[in-house]
């Protein structure tokens, strides 16, 4: 929240992805019990792409930053893993690897690590957490479509649109006029529609100069006009 980088919000902090919220106090309490605590400095990689992790893990303070790859070796920003939020599960138990490289995003960060005995022992013995991970899940999976979503538009202006609506709904910050601040910088978009960012500002002006968005330092507002394009057929790609 004091994040000098101005990366988060100062309204707070929001997600949509799998929290422990998802899961019921008994399975809370067991991971706090059975979990290993600890502390990770900016830039420092929480889980690495290629590897399988040796546990799960839970995010007790800051923000991590997830970076996928393309084919050809290029990153592509894979969005954020917010406080509260659970990761790692599904490649824990299918014993395959990571996906994603992840770092750290603000100054320091705090995460309880927790093996696959822990987990399916909570699954095991408190049915609902087996319904709570099985809806983190899904939640995991739906953003996999998004970002599916995002790479296969064709034209930059599409993935733009795409990866600006995916972070609003997953990051954003609903205003009382209907629009949504989105708190990310302009290197996140780049990396996010895997274009240079020159592209991608003069992509974000023509967008400003139809007045579906305005810019301000590391925040995108995105006006109601924004999402009524999306809606309509006549939208661009």
């Amino acid at each position: 929240m004091n994040d000098p980088s101005g990366a988060f919000s100062p309204f707070g902090i929001k997600t949509v992805g799998f929290t422990v919220h998802d899961l019921p106090p008994e399975a809370r309490h067991l991971l706090q019990t059975r979990g290993t605590r600890r502390r990770y400095r900016r830039g420092e990689e929480v889980q690495r792409r290629g590897v399988v992790p040796a546990h799960a893990s839970w995010l007790l303070s800051g923000r991590l930053h997830c970076m996928a790859a393309h084919p050809d070796g290029a990153e592509l920003h894979g969005g954020w893993i917010m406080a509260q939020e659970i990761f790692g599960i599904n490649n824990l138990m299918l014993n395959r690897s990571s996906r994603m490289t992840i770092r750290v995003d603000t100054p320091d960060c705090e995460v309880l690590h927790f093996p696959l005995e822990v987990l399916r022992e909570m699954v095991m013995t408190l049915p609902e957490a087996g319904v709570g991970v099985a809806v983190g899940l899904s939640k995991r999976l739906r953003q996999q479509f998004d970002i599916i979503e995002v790479v296969g538009q064709r034209t930059l202006a599409g993935k733009l649109r795409s990866v600006l609506r995916w972070w609003s709904t997953h990051h954003g910050i609903p205003a009382r006029d209907g629009s949504v601040e989105l708190w990310v910088g302009q290197g996140d978009l780049a990396t996010g529609v895997g274009a240079s960012r020159q592209r991608v500002h003069e992509e974000l002006k023509h967008l400003r100069q139809s007045g579906d968005i305005e810019l301000a330092y590391r925040k995108v507002i995105l006006y109601p006009r924004f999402f009524e394009h999306l809606d309509s057929p006549a939208a661009p790609d």
